[in-house]
């Protein structure tokens, strides 16, 4: 069979912190080296006249910004394969919940990277039954470089209790 890079992935994160930043860097490098993706759009690498929490000059926040942004985003979901969801589970994200939500109402796979450092923490089933597939991004997030974006092949089962 041969391998394409033919997916377009909207990669999606909480963006608060050092630590969701730094994820990024890495799920974004591996879906680079993925033979099977072509794009990797991240929201964040295109803000609507370039605003950013570092860079307000203004426009951040406003009216004007919060609706260019949600349809920037929608835009790009819509034009996506898929997902990929870097789900903090420590700081869960309704962002994050909400884009998983539409990528899934379009009929599109969500593949749901889950990380935390709490042993008892547990996922809500909205996002547990919604997932197309599952990888524990603690111990196995290299699954990234190799995820068979072509066929999207199912992994129901929750990295994490379901509740």
């Amino acid at each position: 069979m041969e391998v394409r890079s033919t997916a377009k992935i909207y990669l999606a994160t909480p963006w608060f912190n050092p630590e969701q930043k730094e994820r990024v860097g890495k799920a974004s490098n591996l879906l680079s080296c993925n033979p099977t993706v072509a794009v990797v759009h991240f929201p964040f690498d295109y803000q609507y006249k370039d605003a950013t929490i570092d860079n307000q000059d203004g426009v951040f926040g406003s009216l004007e910004w919060q609706v260019a942004t949600y349809q920037n985003d929608l835009s790009a979901m819509g034009t996506s394969d898929c997902g990929v969801f870097l789900y903090d589970l420590d700081n869960v994200d309704d962002g994050t919940a909400f884009e998983i939500g539409y990528m899934r109402s379009m009929g599109k796979p969500a593949i749901v990277v889950t990380f935390s450092h709490k042993e008892d923490v547990k996922v809500n089933l909205m996002i547990a039954r919604g997932a197309t597939a599952f990888i524990d991004g603690d111990t196995d997030l290299e699954q990234l470089a190799s995820y068979d974006f072509n066929h999207f092949p199912s992994n129901p089962v929750c990295t994490h209790e379901v509740f």
